[in-house]
């Protein structure tokens, strides 16, 4: 048989099939490989907003007083205990929303609040922070500051939960006011 005879004799059922199903996998490969790539954008996508809300919880909390009572809520876990980070520990625990009905004037953690609400869905991301004041040994064991961990946790697309945590410290620096340069607390 010459070669010429071979290529005019076409292919059979047997090796067009073998050609659909690698040419099948191949396709179903593909396909997994962009949902896959898609799950892992949303995580990605959810992860840095959620690192966004933290950053802005941290910011508001220097525009509140050093006294105010979102700042003030009493924890007797330490910043060492495992316990500390977990966000379904209600031991000194506040919450955004807890945060934010208290406010009647104007919006203490406005900006977080805003991205918070921005997704529609209020229940998509947990947002909530556990402060433990600090004493200075320097001014008599007086407190002023405190350590705030912010977190915040999300659902992911395989059902679990991730969750951001930063850490915020607010300071209570005195003031020198007036001629007489007397120290006023914040």
């Amino acid at each position: 048989m010459s070669p010429s005879h071979l290529s005019s004799r076409g292919t059979t059922l047997i090796e067009s099939m073998a050609a659909l199903v690698v040419f099948s996998i191949g396709i179903i490969g593909i396909m997994q490989m962009n949902v896959l790539a898609s799950e892992q954008n949303n995580l990605a996508r959810s992860q840095t907003l959620a690192s966004k809300i933290a950053r802005d919880v941290a910011d508001s909390f220097e525009r509140i007083p050093f006294n105010h009572p979102v700042l003030n809520v009493p924890t007797s876990l330490t910043q060492d205990d495992p316990e500390f980070e977990n966000i379904d520990n209600p031991n000194g625990l506040v919450r955004l929303e807890d945060a934010v009905a208290q406010t009647v004037a104007r919006p203490l953690l406005g900006a977080a609040d805003a991205i918070y609400t921005s997704e529609g869905d209020t229940t998509f991301y947990e947002v909530a922070w556990r402060a433990i004041p600090v004493a200075n040994p320097d001014r008599f064991g007086l407190v002023d500051q405190i350590r705030v961990l912010i977190m915040v946790r999300f659902p992911t697309p395989g059902g679990g939960r991730r969750q951001v945590s930063t850490w915020a410290v607010r300071y209570n620096v005195p003031l020198i006011t007036g001629d007489d340069q007397t120290l006023v607390e914040m």
